[in-house]
């Protein structure tokens, strides 16, 4: 058992020890990369500057002035101790100038374009990396090259100075770190020896022609001994990282671990307390290694991150105390938008709009002249007048001769985006706040010790006293009796099962009141299968307002379904994508579609009918356009599917849109069939009166055309009494809707003051069955009862007190003639039949005989006039119904 214990902590240790060397590996190679990519970009900002020194330089000028480009390279070179040379190729690939930073580094000139071995583009095609191979005395060069017009400008750094970077970057004194070509050839390397290119079999080789941005692997570079190899490519250039550590350094790491416990181990075989005590030493002293290793770890990113603050000059300003600029870098122009010719010699404060934190600029240059150095952060616009928000780091540089202060070199951090995020952050921890706050949401926590974890909020939620936390059978206790089985049915599979879970229940307070609960939230099985899940996070709600407006929607609806249903309203709904479409049972009625049959195309082709097709589509068309309200409004007929009945049908509805097109159209339908046939009767109504006021108007200019009269008062009465009968006419047509009038209303017009008998009056009587005159005949039937009346009144029996009138009627079917009796008794003696035809005998003629078709008897006999008139049943579309038959 104690050699077991051995065995399996010397087991743990080995995969510990590795995994931690691929660890630092890893690291090593992400930091040397991420430092040889901060050198290349410094350098690649310096070959700009060379290259704006010779641009548009002709070749023979560029050797005239040799000494001053000389001098001007050398004072760039000395921000730049890996720079060695600065060379610039003409054409043809020969040198033109060769400014050697630190001569005795190379010994000799002559450099050409064709010994400058290519490794690759980079940053975008525009930067040319290469070496030039190692000469007697000296190492390989790592050359950067940019191409101009005249040349190439070229800046070829020494691998000392990327060695001694490097070995700053390493976490144990058996590691290593190179830089790798992608032809395989090393450029630098922490180490002091020179390392032979790489073979073309070796699986590093294979990474870097793969272009691998990551990898790690137990192959390593040729040598005695195996090593464990990290990689990683230098973001935007052909180059690696590699970081190397011998083999034997990590198995010497892991014999110091294990050996101490096999110390211990063998003598204490027999006391397995005191070997377990010894194992739990060992872990301890591993979890403190495994400390100091990070802490180191930590330094070393320290120490990096000091490099990076000095590599990183990108974007950059340097300006006098005063504010003047007097350089400005290709990132402060993509920074802040001004180009250089802009900027120079302009004050930053005053083209930045600058805006300083408390205490403005002073406090700055007071640092700068105490410290040398400062960091802040500035609030500046961009030349768009955007705002853009840096972190500064100013530098002051001083004469090394006599300390005089010099420019300031100011370094930019774009933290822009990151406050921006910040202050959204900010704000929407602000909002998720006062959103809990106004929502009721309680967060709480069932921990493994098996109590509950919550705010004052849950107690109050639950009516439980908020001085002594909740347990959970208090809650239980709080649940409804219906809900209380499910619950805890459901809390037991979350103890077995685990998982999100979502619940509603309702809950019983300490007062009887009801309330509704949400909960929400995960839940950790219990290993060993307890009623109670190990661990649950979660939030509840109390969402009983939201029950009861559900309950409300609900019996609003079941109300609306039952308005609907009565008024025999339909729903309808049509997605235009998928051409689906839904119809609810009072669509399916007013279509006379049964249910379980399918809504398609062609049944509603086949349902509408062909004149208002095109009507129909025209509306949906109209709906879904483009820039309309998305109104669905139309009428239409639908022949039914289940007895053929041709229904009208009114459709009102709504397009819905979804991505900036029609998606959805959702309406009602009604059944409009008796409001369209009413329009009907009132439109033939509406012609009948139409027809009916042009026929009385050319009767009533007909009967001014022909009363005649003594005097104007004659005159006057005799035309009111004829427009009175023509009026008394249309009433009666009007009081039956133009179907016709009743003959007894009409005679009752004419002689009403004398069929109440009177003493010392004339009096009429009427008799005769209901009979209704047809529309065409009432009028002119009606104007002439006027004129046999108005005789009577002026000649006849009505004129005299003693006079009688009686008017009968009756129907000769077996003729087809309605035949009306007028005999006058008691009036003025006649002797004979007038000697001419007045106005009133000829409207009698005319409207009887040409108008109604029928005939006129008159006989004057000596007590009163005696008249018989028959007109056929039918003539010309009118008739007479006898409305006692019908």
């Amino acid at each position: 058992m104690p050699l077991a214990n051995l065995g399996v902590g010397a087991y743990i240790a080995w995969r510990e020890v590795w995994r931690d060397a691929a660890a630092d590996l890893i690291r090593s190679a992400d930091a040397a990369a991420e430092y040889a990519r901060r050198v290349l970009d410094l350098h690649e900002a310096a070959v700009a500057r060379v290259d704006d020194l010779l641009r548009g330089l002709p070749e023979a000028e560029i050797r005239a002035r040799e000494a001053e480009l000389r001098e001007a390279i050398l004072r760039l070179a000395g921000d730049m101790p890996g720079l060695r040379a600065a060379l610039f190729f003409g054409r043809e690939g020969a040198s033109l100038l060769e400014v050697e930073a630190f001569p005795a580094s190379r010994g000799e000139r002559g450099v050409a374009w064709n010994e400058v071995i290519p490794l690759g583009e980079a940053k975008g095609g525009t930067i040319r990396l290469g070496r030039i191979p190692a000469r007697e005395g000296t190492g390989p060069l790592l050359v950067l090259a940019r191409e101009v017009g005249a040349g190439m400008v070229a800046f070829a750094l020494g691998p000392a100075p990327l060695a001694t970077g490097l070995r700053r970057l390493l976490h144990a004194e058996d590691d290593a770190l190179a830089l790798l070509g992608a032809d395989g050839h090393w450029l630098a390397h922490s180490g002091a020896a020179r390392l032979p290119p790489i073979p073309a079999a070796s699986p590093l080789h294979a990474a870097v022609r793969d272009a691998v941005a990551a990898a790690l692997a137990g192959s390593s570079p040729p040598g005695e001994g195996g090593r464990q190899v990290a990689i990683r490519q230098v973001a935007g250039f052909p180059a690696y990282a590699v970081a190397v550590r011998p083999h034997d350094a990590i198995l010497a790491q892991w014999r110091a671990l294990v050996m101490p416990q096999l110390a211990i181990a063998l003598p204490a075989a027999a006391l397995l307390l005191v070997l377990a005590l010894m194992v739990r030493r060992g872990e301890a002293s591993l979890v403190e290694a495994n400390s100091l290793l990070e802490q180191r770890v930590a330094e070393r990113t320290g120490r990096l991150a000091e490099l990076t603050e000095l590599l990183d000059l990108a974007p950059s300003i340097v300006f006098e105390l005063d504010g003047t600029i007097t350089y400005w870098s290709a990132g402060a122009e993509r920074l802040f938008g001004f180009t250089a010719a802009e900027a120079l010699g302009r004050r930053a404060g005053e083209l930045l709009r600058t805006e300083w934190p408390v205490g403005g600029r002073w406090p700055a240059i007071r640092s700068l002249q105490e410290t040398g150095e400062w960091h802040g952060e500035l609030r500046q616009r961009h030349k768009d007048g955007t705002l853009v928000i840096t972190a500064a780091h100013w530098i002051l540089r001083r004469d090394p001769l006599t300390g005089a202060p010099g420019p300031v070199v100011s370094y930019r951090t774009d933290i822009t985006g990151q406050r921006r995020v910040e202050d959204a952050l900010r704000t929407s921890e602000a909002w998720l706040r006062r959103a809990q706050e106004a929502s009721g949401v309680v967060p709480f926590e069932l921990t493994q010790e098996g109590r509950i974890a919550a705010t004052e909020a849950l107690c109050l939620l639950f009516d439980l006293s908020p001085d002594e936390p909740p347990e959970p059978a208090a809650l239980h206790a709080r649940l409804h009796p219906e809900d209380r089985r499910a619950v805890l049915l459901a809390i037991r599979r979350l103890a077995a099962r685990g998982g999100v879970f979502e619940r509603e229940f309702r809950i019983l307070r300490a007062d009887g009141a009801m309330r509704w609960l949400l909960v929400r939230g995960e839940a950790e099985p219990h290993p060993e299968h307890r009623p109670l899940p190990r661990r649950i996070m979660g939030v509840a709600l109390d969402i009983t307002a939201r029950k009861r407006a559900e309950a409300a929607l609900a019996e609003s609806e079941a109300r609306l379904r039952l308005a609907q249903q009565a008024a025999g309203i339909g729903i309808f709904d049509h997605e235009f994508r998928t051409g689906r479409v839904e119809w609810d049972a009072v669509m399916r009625a007013l279509w006379g579609v049964p249910e379980g049959v399918p809504i398609t195309r062609r049944l509603l082709l086949e349902g509408l009918h062909p004149e208002d097709r095109r009507r129909r589509r025209q509306a949906i068309r109209r709906a879904a356009a483009p820039g309309g309200d998305g109104l669905y409004q139309v009428e239409y007929r639908v022949i039914r599917r289940s007895d053929g009945e041709e229904r009208w049908i009114a459709a009102h509805g709504m397009v819905r849109r979804e991505a900036g097109g029609p998606a959805r159209l959702i309406g009602v339908a009604m059944d409009i069939t008796e409001r369209k046939r009413a329009e009907e009767r009132n439109e033939l109504l509406r012609r009948e009166v139409d027809h009916r006021a042009k026929n009385a108007l050319a009767v009533v200019q007909a009967a001014l055309r022909l009363s005649r009269a003594d005097t104007p008062a004659e005159l006057i009465r005799v035309v009111e009494g004829r427009v009175a009968a023509l009026a008394r006419a249309q009433t009666a047509l009007a009081r039956r809707r133009w179907q016709g009038a009743e003959l007894r209303p009409l005679l009752e017009g004419e002689l009403a003051p004398f069929l109440v008998e009177t003493p010392g009056a004339p009096y009429a009587t009427l008799s005769g069955p209901p009979v209704t005159i047809g529309a065409e005949a009432a009028q002119p039937l009606c104007m002439a009862l006027h004129e046999l009346a108005t005789n009577a009144l002026k000649y006849g029996a009505l004129s005299r007190p003693e006079g009688r009138l009686s008017v009968t009627w009756g129907l000769d079917t077996a003729r087809g003639r309605l035949r009306i009796l007028w005999q006058e008794q008691g009036g003025p003696e006649i002797p004979a039949a007038p000697g001419h035809r007045g106005f009133g005998s000829r409207v009698l003629e005319q409207t009887i005989r040409i108008q109604l078709g029928g005939t006129v008897t008159r006989l004057w006999r000596r007590g009163g006039l005696y008249c018989e008139i028959e007109v056929p049943l039918r003539q010309k579309g009118w008739e007479v119904v006898d409305s006692a038959a019908a």
